[in-house]
Parts: structure tokens; C-alpha cells; sequence
């Protein structure tokens, strides 16, 4: 089973790094400045904590979509 749909739209990306401070199994701010979202092991997706990490975003560049909790940003 697939999780829930993760993008981090590189035009809003500041690079801010508060995704891989609260996620860092999940995101990492690359080399070039951007956050990159690395899906997890099959099976072990946090519907809830994508949807933290998304609200935190500073500049909504990270949007989840297709948990039951609904869709953050």
C-alpha cells in the first residue's frame, strides 16, 4: 500500500530546514538549498507527522495529500 501524496514545491522552498529538524527520516535540505522528501519503508508512513511537518512549512512549500486526516496546506 502507498502513502499519501508528498511534494515540496521548489519555488516556495526557502530552505529553512524545519522539515528534516522534525522529520529527519523523511526530509533533508540538499546540497542545493532545497528540501527533498524521501518516502519511507513500505509500511511505515506517519500520516500524522507529514501533516505536522507540512503546517510547519514557513513558506507552504510542502503539501500532503490522501491521509484520513485530511490535507495540510
Amino acid at each position: 500500500m502507498s502513502g499519501p501524496a508528498v511534494r515540496v514545491d521548489r519555488t516556495l522552498c526557502c530552505g529553512s530546514g524545519s522539515c528534516e529538524v522534525m522529520a529527519p527520516g523523511l526530509f533533508r535540505v540538499g546540497d542545493d538549498g532545497f528540501a527533498v522528501f524521501r518516502p519511507p519503508a513500505a509500511g511505515a508512513w506517519d500520516a500524522q507527522l507529514l501533516e505536522d511537518v507540512a503546517r510547519c512549512c514557513p513558506t507552504g512549500a510542502i503539501t500532503v495529500h490522501g491521509t484520513d486526516e485530511g490535507s495540510a496546506r
